[in-house]
């Protein structure tokens, strides 16, 4: 049996496969800092892209993105702006925050998931 962090990593890894081949590029998986962790972060045509991952194996527990709540996007949120701040992004770097619902029947890919909900300042 696998732990959560590997089974999460296999869904990461599908993922970020499914967005390069659909024109993003990686530019980072994994990325903790004390204020949260983003899965993916991916550039596509300019814009900076923050990509939560979800798995559900079934139906039970809902729909993969109800699992990120208000409280999981204000952590991410944080973890993208320390981001930007870290790797010297200027203030008007076009973002969006995305959720790959992964399920048996694939991938799909919610754009704009949510907007911007943290605290963190520079």
């Amino acid at each position: 049996m696998q732990n959560y962090r590997e089974v999460g990593g296999l869904y990461e890894g599908r993922v970020a496969n499914w967005l390069s081949a659909h024109g993003y590029q990686i530019l980072e998986r994994n990325f903790r800092c004390r204020l949260g962790e983003i899965d993916l972060i991916a550039q596509k045509e300019g814009m900076v892209v923050f990509v939560e991952v979800k798995y559900r194996s079934g139906s039970a527990c809902g729909a993969p993105e109800e699992a990120v709540d208000y409280r999981k996007q204000v952590r991410i949120s944080n973890a993208a702006s320390y981001y930007l701040y870290k790797h010297f992004y200027p203030q008007e770097t076009s973002c969006r925050f995305d959720v790959a619902a992964v399920s048996r029947d694939g991938i799909r890919l919610i754009e704009n998931a949510f907007f911007y909900c943290g605290n963190f300042m520079t």
